[in-house]
């Protein structure tokens, strides 16, 4: 009699044990004409999307079941060719429980707690970048109606940055708070640009080893090697390429000569390069005699181009290029995700300060060289 009660408990308490990794994703599509059409389930490789389960859409609805071992990240995706005006494929954290997802004009994600947690992360994200969005609208308007001043200017911006930096801590507190599983680990990788080095950090000491070993985030270390090699108060790291005229020029032909030198990264194609430009050239005009040196250094990739850029913004400081656009190695070694972006180095060739722009770069001159 006791072994028979005791087999039945080992059996009740297997099938439990089974029944609490069974995961269902039960999904709603509102828009009937995904009907009869195809919802992938995907695990995201180094280079593609692997499809690992396969539901149709039937009366609105579809589902997919198994079993979970372990949390692990999946996209749930609708038939692509069939709309390409709402959001058709979001992450979900496959994990033992319930998930209900929504496909309307945006997508809802509700269920286990990370799930949920992602879920108003979404909502968040969204009402910050429609504020930006009405930021930025507002600065087009006042630009576009000639109503643009520099105190307006100066508000916007701070308005802009505000909103903005709230963007970056919503992101940094969920990726912080599930570093741990997959998810958490996803939002890092597509996100980590907008967070500060001393974030990024952060983030990664938190991680665990076979996380930190993948290829993409293998990139991220190694660019925050890099930014430490060029951060503020180490001297410049030194490059040789070519001058409008053929010449092979380097850096150390300037940086470290007794003056102050602003290695302006840029580009002809770069918008913002060219807006800020005349703010350079203004800036160069007004101090060279006392000491300063501007050395123009393009992610072009077309000669004519990258020296047309130069004659119509009316640059006069030294040039040089590799003409290979992104993948010039000047990008990993300088850490640089975008341009305009400049380093300010003092007299012996360190790193004094970062992307000065406008009146940030006149002040500082005039703090240098009064």
């Amino acid at each position: 009699m006791k072994k028979t009660i005791y087999l039945l408990l080992t059996a009740v308490v297997f099938l439990m044990s089974c029944q609490n990794k069974n995961y269902t994703i039960k999904g709603i599509v509102a828009d009937s004409a995904y009907e009869g059409t195809n919802v992938y389930m995907q695990e995201m490789t180094d280079n593609s999307m692997i499809v690992t389960d396969t539901a149709v859409v039937q009366n609105g609805e579809f589902t997919f079941t198994g079993s979970a071992e372990t949390s692990f990240l999946r996209f749930v995706t609708l038939d692509e060719t069939v709309n390409y005006e709402n959001e058709i494929r979001v992450p979900v954290l496959v994990e033992p429980g319930r998930v209900e997802l929504v496909f309307d004009s945006v997508i809802t994600v509700s269920g286990t707690p990370v799930n949920n947690a992602y879920n108003d992360l979404r909502v968040e994200q969204r009402a910050l970048i429609t504020k930006i969005r009405k930021v930025v609208e507002r600065f087009n308007n006042a630009n576009s109606e000639g109503i643009m001043t520099s105190e307006l200017e100066s508000e916007i911006n701070l308005e802009y940055d505000n909103i903005s930096n709230q963007l970056t801590q919503l992101n940094f507190d969920f990726v912080k708070s599930n570093i741990g599983n997959q998810l958490g680990q996803y939002v890092f990788v597509s996100s980590s640009s907008m967070f500060e080095p001393i974030q990024q950090k952060e983030i990664l000491y938190l991680a665990d080893e076979s996380f930190k070993s993948k290829e993409t985030v293998q990139r991220i270390v190694e660019r925050l090697e890099s930014l430490d090699k060029v951060a503020v108060g180490k001297k410049f790291a030194d490059f040789t390429l070519k001058d409008p005229e053929g010449n092979d020029v380097s850096l150390s032909d300037y940086a470290g000569q007794g003056k102050y030198v602003l290695v302006d990264f840029w580009a002809a194609w770069c918008g913002p390069c060219r807006q800020e430009m005349p703010n350079v050239v203004a800036a160069y005009d007004k101090y060279k005699s006392k000491g300063f040196e501007v050395v123009g250094v393009s992610f072009d990739q077309d000669y004519d181009t990258w020296t047309k850029g130069i004659a119509d913004l009316k640059m006069t400081w030294p040039q040089m290029s590799d003409l290979q656009y992104w993948d010039s190695p000047i990008v990993d070694l300088y850490a640089i995700l975008g341009i305009p972006h400049t380093v300010l180095l003092d007299k012996d060739g360190v790193i004094i300060e970062k992307d000065l722009r406008g009146d940030a770069l006149n002040e500082k001159l005039a703090e240098l060289m009064p």
